[in-house]
């Protein structure tokens, strides 16, 4: 996708370029004293597109070095999305909202790319009761086997540790496990669903959860 989004761009280039050519032709331009003249045009306008040669010499560096793909999600200057299209000139990054992000390839100077590794799922219940948690720890422990089985995104095994304290004080019980890249969401809502309705089955109430992601 990443280069067929590359080989595009440059074809527009060199159909553009072709177009000109031709219709100059045909209006009777000189192209032979253009040509001839392109020392002095060439010193011109070389000062005028250091900025698209920077753009160029650059997003080559980044495909060669294999920083982008397109359909990564990414952070490039504080602007979070999905990489649409890799350019001579440009990256374009799709952001959440629907926003199309246009950012010159020489002003690329940091990138987070979030689309390599594995990526990290935290769920933390607080409990009502705290004489609650060694139940609800069983309940846990019985659930994630079983659940994780079915679900191919979840590439280790749930760790429940617990009780354990978060920031605000609760006291409750932490689960961690990593994920496939892009379905932490996905993975998140399953797991605390089920966790949910088979607490609330069994008539032990959670206060508060707390849904954490992180990168690998």
């Amino acid at each position: 996708m990443t280069l067929l989004a590359l080989v595009i761009n440059i074809f527009h280039y060199v159909v553009l370029f072709f177009y000109l050519y031709a219709l100059l032709s045909i209006i009777g331009v000189p192209i032979g004293t253009l040509v001839a003249g392109a020392g002095i045009i060439s010193i011109a306008v070389g000062l005028g597109a250091q900025g698209l040669v920077s753009d160029i010499v650059n997003g080559l560096f980044i495909l060669l070095d294999g920083q982008l793909d397109v359909g990564d999600q990414v952070t490039i200057q504080n602007i979070n999305g999905k990489v649409t299209e890799i350019g001579l000139r440009s990256t374009q990054i799709l952001s959440d909202d629907g926003t199309t992000n246009f950012i010159p390839n020489r002003s690329i100077t940091a990138i987070a790319n979030h689309s390599r590794n594995d990526q990290v799922v935290t769920i933390f219940l607080a409990f009502t009761d705290l004489s609650e948690l060694e139940n609800g720890k069983k309940i846990i422990e019985k659930i994630n086997p079983t659940l994780t089985a079915t679900l191919n995104d979840v590439t280790t095994d749930p760790v429940l540790t617990g009780p354990v304290q978060d920031h605000q004080g609760n006291i409750g019980l932490r689960v961690k496990m990593y994920v496939a890249n892009g379905t932490v969401d996905t993975i998140q809502t399953i797991y605390l669903q089920k966790y949910l309705t088979e607490l609330s089955a069994n008539k032990i109430h959670v206060i508060n959860n707390q849904l954490l992601k992180t990168n690998k």
